[in-house]
């Protein structure tokens, strides 16, 4: 069987670093995929922060590599900043003052980004306020995805989008992977078997990502499956695993 190139692009929804120290195995989405597959090569390119500018460029550096590719898009309004300044210096005491995002640069396509999602930053913040409002930010995601849309397949790539948050504003015919229209996962972890297993943390568990996979990604998405019973085992596994986080947290109280 020959190996399936499968490229993942998301924000911390799919970035498996960005997890609690007291849940190590808190993999996200890509790795669960990786796991109910047979033959699947993953090239996760995900990372906490990022936003829908990062996102597209990360794909047009990396489509030639893919045989298949999941995007799942963030809220429009982030800052994904290109380290092309004259003064240097003063973006990176910016940078270093970001209690969170301090170390959240990114290579790509020979650039470097500074993925600031939600920087609490003075200047950050008076980005948002000052320059750029919402709708400028949906318009210009709109475009990205449009375009991410058109790459795709003018390659003839098999593609799948996905959303974070509700984003009604995206008007595009695409092939959209969601439990309800224009509905994100962070929805779904409200209406997944696993709900009353949800801990308030900024991703959903990897026992809800498991649950939208298997409901929504495996029949949209032609790749090698593993038969029922090993899927079944990988959902037993994340369930020992979040078990065992549980665990850990109380004893760490």
């Amino acid at each position: 069987m020959a190996t399936i190139k499968l490229l993942t692009i998301a924000d911390g929804f799919g970035d498996s670093r960005a997890v609690p120290d007291w849940y190590p195995n808190y993999i996200k989405w890509p790795e669960i995929i990786q796991l109910m597959t047979r033959g699947v090569e993953l090239h996760n390119l995900s990372r906490y922060g990022a936003g829908n500018e990062y996102m597209v460029n990360q794909l047009r550096h990396n489509i030639k590599n893919a045989d298949v590719v999941l995007v799942q898009w963030a809220q429009p309004n982030r800052l994904d900043l290109l380290l092309d300044h004259g003064d240097d210096q003063f973006w990176q005491g910016v940078i270093q003052s970001d209690p969170v995002y301090c170390d959240n640069i990114v290579p790509c396509g020979g650039h470097r980004f500074w993925l600031s999602s939600g920087s609490t930053t003075s200047v950050i913040q008076q980005y948002h306020r000052t320059y750029i409002g919402m709708a400028q930010h949906q318009s210009r995601s709109q475009l990205w995805i449009e375009y991410a849309k058109l790459l795709l397949e003018t390659h003839k790539i098999d593609y799948g989008f996905m959303l974070v948050e509700h984003s009604q504003y995206l008007d595009i015919d695409a092939h959209w992977i969601c439990h309800e229209p224009g509905c994100g996962m962070n929805d779904f972890r409200h209406k997944s078997k696993y709900s009353d297993l949800d801990l308030g943390l900024v991703q959903p568990i990897p026992l809800v990502a498991f649950d939208f996979i298997k409901q929504y990604i495996m029949p949209s998405m032609d790749l090698p499956w593993r038969r029922p019973t090993e899927i079944d085992a990988v959902e037993n596994m994340l369930y020992r695993h979040y078990q065992q986080a549980i665990t850990h947290r109380y004893d760490k109280i």
